[in-house]
């Protein structure tokens, strides 16, 4: 009976192990958190915004090392979606969930800029500002190709 449990329990990791190593995309998880404020009838507010990030890279490899044991990867663009939650503890109307999806080139950066009227998310000179009261804002409209957003009320 020993031997059975062993020999069904090695089965079923090397079978898990060979599954998850014919993965062809690589999945990353990530949260942030940043308190900033903002002027409002000449009081500071503070607010909170929690970023989750979920970032999918295809896994391609190089044409000509076909058939090689060790394959170089080809660079592709990452797909991400990040769910940004504004928290303001002093307005409840202001908290909100903007999602944002966008193709990620392995040299973009993701900022998270602070402004007089709510906050900026810069990534790679494209930017969509986040004005409170007023939702989402694209101030240079060649961005909105870039980005695609969802903004949606908290309950």
């Amino acid at each position: 009976m020993k031997t059975i449990k062993f020999l069904v329990s090695t089965i079923l990791i090397l079978a898990v192990n060979f599954t998850f190593a014919q993965s062809d995309s690589q999945k990353m998880k990530t949260t942030t958190v940043k308190s900033y404020e903002y002027k409002k009838d000449g009081k500071t507010v503070p607010y909170k915004v929690t970023v989750f990030k979920t970032s999918t890279t295809p896994l391609k490899l190089d044409k000509k090392d076909k058939g090689e044991l060790n394959q170089d990867r080809e660079i592709t663009p990452a797909k991400v979606t990040k769910l940004i939650y504004v928290d303001n503890d002093m307005y409840d109307d202001y908290d909100k969930y903007i999602v944002l999806r966008y193709s990620k080139e392995p040299e973009d950066s993701f900022e998270l800029k602070p402004t007089d009227r709510g906050f900026k998310v810069v990534v790679d000179d494209r930017y969509v500002e986040y004005i409170f009261g007023e939702g989402v804002y694209f101030v240079n409209n060649e961005d909105k190709d870039f980005f695609f957003i969802d903004e949606f009320d908290t309950i």
